[in-house]
Order: structure tokens, then C-alpha cells, then sequence
């Protein structure tokens, strides 16, 4: 059962190839003003110091006991420290009528991730079993007040979301699955799981 946010209706149909889950996806604005929906996080290449946009980038949190939202989605900063610059992720205007088409490759084992957290050692996890997982994205409302959406000169199809708090009135699409005998590496840290 898919449950929509006000604006957008989200269309999931999950699948697995080998150790890797697959979530194809389609996204269509049903209502009668655009929105930003979040598509891309910006990526930098080391060696070159070029940015690109990661259309793999996932956020994946524990809620609950037992189930994982996994997507794309603005992920909730850490508490535990400052945080100079909040990542937001690249955006694609979605128009009242449009669709948007998209897939997003998850490698098992899964584990808690978060463009604010690096990974941590294996001993560092605990192992949950999961009975559920939520497919999510995230979007905005273009005339949400106090937000601003340019263009990036590196991708010049995505747009790179501008607010003073990049997680008031961003509103959420989920699809929610039943699962067997998935499970999920949580992190033992200060990870913070409030969204």
C-alpha cells in the first residue's frame, strides 16, 4: 500500500539482483503546484576534486525496532557537533502532471548510513532483523517560504536546494514493504534516527 504525501504519488515496485536490492521507482505530482523532489547528492571525486551528482546516494535509518527507511531523503544532522554546511540533496522540479522515473541500487548487507556519518568498523554494528522497510523520498513545495532552488553548474538537470533549514516543510512519498529474513547493521553511535 503506498500512502502519498499532499502532492506526490510514489510507485514502488522493490526487487533483488544477487546481493544488491533494487528499488525502481515512479513519482508523479498530482497536485496543482511543483515540487522539488530530491534526486542526486552531490558527490566530489578525490583525486580530481570535481563534483558530480551521486544519483545512488541513500540515507538509511532505523526506526523502531524492526524497521528501516531506506532513500532519499534529507537525513537529520548529528547532535553531538556543529555542523557548518547541512548536506541537502540535489533536487528535480517536478511540474503538477509530470512524472518522474528513477532506480535506486542498495547493496546488502544494509547498514545505518548517513552523508553526515562516515562507516564505522564491523564491531561497531549491531545486527537487527527487519520486518519492514520504507521506501522514501523527499521533497519541497516550490513555494514553500524561505527556500530557493538554483541550478548547479555541474549537472546543469538537478537543482541544489537553498534554506536556512532544509528540514522545515519538507514533506515525504513512502511505500511500505513487508520483509523476511533481511537484516540491518545499526550503528552503535551518537546516529541520529529522529525523522
Amino acid at each position: 500500500m503506498s500512502s502519498p504525501g499532499p502532492e506526490l504519488s510514489l510507485v514502488c515496485r522493490p526487487g533483488k539482483a544477487g546481493n544488491v536490492l533494487t528499488f525502481p521507482y515512479r513519482l508523479e505530482n498530482r497536485g496543482q503546484t511543483g515540487v522539488y523532489v530530491a534526486d542526486a547528492l552531490p558527490a566530489v571525486d578525490p583525486a580530481t576534486r570535481k563534483v558530480s551528482a551521486d544519483d545512488q546516494a541513500v540515507t538509511i535509518i532505523l526506526r523502531g525496532e524492526s524497521e528501516a527507511v531506506i532513500g532519499k531523503i534529507v537525513a537529520p544532522p548529528p547532535a553531538d557537533r556543529r555542523i557548518a554546511m547541512p548536506v541537502i540533496p540535489l533536487a528535480r522540479l517536478l511540474q503538477p502532471g509530470e512524472a518522474l522515473e528513477g532506480e535506486l541500487h542498495v547493496r546488502s548487507p544494509l547498514a545505518e548510513t548517513s552523508p553526515y556519518f562516515s562507516d564505522l568498523l564491523l564491531r561497531d554494528y549491531e545486527i537487527v532483523d527487519l520486518e519492514t522497510v520504507v521506501f522514501t523520498i523527499g521533497f519541497w513545495p516550490v513555494d514553500l517560504t524561505g527556500l530557493h532552488a538554483i541550478r548547479a553548474d555541474y549537472d546543469p538537470d538537478r537543482l541544489i536546494i537553498v534554506a536556512r533549514d532544509p528540514t522545515a516543510g519538507v514533506k515525504v512519498a513512502w511505500q511500505r514493504f513487508s520483509t523476511k529474513g533481511l537484516q540491518l547493521f545499526k550503528r552503535t553511535d551518537a546516529f541520529p534516527r529522529a525523522i
